[in-house]
């Protein structure tokens, strides 16, 4: 026999034996049993603490929408860094491969380097 099927059989004897006891003593029984019913129902601290209702009063709808902006541009904002981080990144990338080549900096800027390049990356 497991725990509920023993909570209803004791709850059908105790509801029998109630109806047989005189009217005065049955209501202070009937008082007592409810009383421990309303105790059983209510929450525990922390139930009532982490209640939707306790949250809605602590944050009311301006303070979420508030803060889920926040939330929203914090991202935006990380995003961004994280962006420019990693264009950063290969731009220095392209200044140590330019500095420690060889050839100088001003063969890059004449333009018929450019073209042999082209040529040459063409055939």
């Amino acid at each position: 026999m497991n725990e509920q099927e023993f909570a209803r059989r004791l709850a059908g004897h105790l509801s029998a034996s109630a109806r047989a006891i005189d009217g005065d003593l049955a209501a202070r029984l009937r008082a007592a049993r409810e009383q421990a019913l309303a105790v059983q129902r209510r929450p525990g601290r922390f139930a009532r603490l982490a209640s939707r209702e306790w949250l809605r009063l602590m944050f009311p709808p301006v303070v979420r929408s508030a803060a889920a902006i926040a939330v929203v541009l914090a991202v935006l904002l990380v995003g961004d860094y994280w962006t420019t981080l990693s264009r950063v990144a290969a731009m220095q990338d392209v200044d140590m491969a330019l500095l420690a080549d060889d050839l100088p900096i001003d063969a890059y800027l004449d333009s018929e380097f450019r073209e042999w390049l082209q040529r040459d990356s063409q055939s």
